[in-house]
């Protein structure tokens, strides 16, 4: 009897370590909010820990006019947009589509 309890509270203690672990696995990409104001990009992420995010600025024709790859270590997330042609553009953060704005 005494094994059987004893087995019991072994199991639940493993699959209690085992929880924390798959929930501190990081999705593949980060949850971004984009900020488009008249001067610059701004990615917010809630994300401490984000390896590489990389983001792309498209024209209306599908054209990548600017890239760069973001992660925590970095402090300046923001990309100038000031000197960009006046047209509509689509901000394509990581594998999603964020934004689009008009410059």
């Amino acid at each position: 009897m005494k094994t059987r309890i004893f087995a019991t509270a072994l199991i639940c203690f493993f699959f209690h370590l085992a929880q924390p672990v798959s929930a501190a696995t990081p999705a593949s990409d980060p949850e971004v909010k984009v900020v488009v104001s008249a001067k610059r990009i701004w990615l917010v992420t809630d994300e401490l820990s984000v390896k590489s995010l990389n983001v792309q600025v498209f024209d209306q024709k599908g054209v990548v006019v600017m890239e760069k790859t973001f992660s925590s270590k970095m402090t300046d997330w923001s990309l100038q947009i000031e000197n960009l042609p006046k047209g509509c553009y689509t901000v394509k953060v990581g594998a999603q589509q964020a934004t689009c704005f008009k410059r």
